[in-house]
């Protein structure tokens, strides 16, 4: 039977499996210690909740924390399968009395939640104005916190409005008082929310690790500071906010900047612009001139292109006019020779005399008869004749 596993080929396997899983090594787990005793330097107990127990082992156990049998810890370490024993257990590398190492537990697994759900990244951080008119600050109005940050922001100026938000820092109401003091001021307008308490234990912090307060700061549409604790201590409010400061102080610095250095900066900065503005402008004074030269040039160009044309049409007129006029007068005098040439009395001075008979010029030799009376005219008189003979004869 090929599909028959021995005992220790299955436990073996079982093994394997077990050391191959990441998520069952570095596990924190707490519980209530049960049969606790040490043999050799190791520890064995049981560690259960009201529902089940774990078989645990502590080697070297010295190291760390010795538990009572009846007292809560938290324990850290790997799940391991004892092949050899066919057993599940529990190999501890730590205990810790459960307060705080309890309460650290809790922060390390919701912070991995939120980080994982992206709570946490920097995509989402908004930035902090250099120069904020309106602050508000949610602290406890009694607190030597508050103190301090007036303190340091009038240190360095006076032009800050510094408003203040009263919350309960500690207790089971911090982090309801905080979050709606956050949902109360941040459609107010402010350039800055400071979210600040001086340090603590980790017990004194822990309405800052409110999962619902982490969503009240991501939804803010106000860019948010956490100033919460000393430089060592970290909450959640801190991961989830735009900008962590070690401590309220530091946020104080943050937002409040230097007067007389704004004052030095922007004076500098206004004799950097005046002169950059002078040289703006002497650039377009000579840009002006050079623009001024080519349009005045280009006219003057156009005006004596103009002139010359003007000249070169007068002249052509001129010449037109001339040739027109002598032609013309060539023409009257071939037409007053033409005129000349046919005036009758032009004609009779040449020696011709004009004929009529009765009044009628006689024109054709068939228009005179014989004994007919005649009148014969020159310029210088006329004749009276009677026609004695009529011939074509010349």
């Amino acid at each position: 039977m090929s599909d028959v596993l021995s005992v220790t080929l299955l436990n073996g396997y079982i093994h394997q499996i077990f050391v191959a899983e990441d998520m069952l090594h570095g596990v924190s787990v707490a519980g209530e210690v049960s049969q606790f005793k040490v043999t050799g330097g190791h520890a064995y107990f049981v560690l259960k909740d009201e529902n089940s127990q774990l078989n645990c082992t502590c080697f070297n156990c010295a190291q760390t924390y010795i538990p009572k049998v009846g007292e809560s810890v938290v324990i850290r370490g790997d799940v391991d399968y004892y092949a050899k024993g066919g057993r599940l257990s529990f190999n501890a590398k730590t205990i810790q009395p459960l307060g705080n190492g309890y309460l650290a537990l809790l922060f390390e697994q919701l912070k991995k939640k939120l980080a994982a759900n992206g709570y946490f990244d920097e995509t989402h951080k908004k930035p902090i104005p250099h120069f904020p008119h309106r602050v508000c600050v949610i602290t406890s109005a009694q607190g030597a916190v508050i103190r301090d940050i007036i303190t340091t922001v009038r240190q360095r100026n006076n032009y800050l409005d510094v408003v203040i938000r009263d919350v309960r820092v500690q207790g089971e109401s911090c982090a309801s008082d905080v979050i709606g003091a956050i949902k109360e001021v941040d459609p107010m307008g402010y350039d800055v929310i400071v979210i600040a308490r001086g340090g603590g234990s980790i017990e004194d912090l822990q309405g800052f690790n409110d999962e619902r307060l982490v969503y009240a700061i991501y939804e803010a549409t106000t860019p948010i500071i956490s100033a919460v604790g000393h430089e060592t201590d970290y909450t959640l409010c801190d991961f989830v906010a735009d900008v962590r400061c070690a401590t309220p102080t530091a946020a104080a610095n943050l937002i409040a900047f230097d007067e007389q250095t704004v004052i030095d900066y922007l004076s500098t900065a206004r004799v950097a612009l005046m002169q950059k503005l002078e040289r703006r402008v002497d650039g377009y004074k000579s840009r002006q001139s050079l623009l001024s030269m080519s349009l005045d040039n280009s006219i003057r160009t156009r005006i004596d292109k103009g002139y010359l044309l003007c000249e070169s049409l007068s002249n052509r007129l001129t010449k037109a006019a001339t040739d027109g006029l002598y032609r013309a007068k060539l023409n009257v005098h071939d037409l007053l020779a033409k005129f000349k040439s046919l005036d009758p009395i032009s004609i009779v001075q040449k020696g011709l005399w004009s004929v009529s008979c009765e009044g009628a010029p006689v024109t054709d030799i068939s228009q005179v008869e014989i004994n007919q009376r005649l009148n014969i005219k020159s310029v210088k008189g006329k004749i009276t004749a009677v026609v004695t003979e009529v011939s074509d004869e010349i």
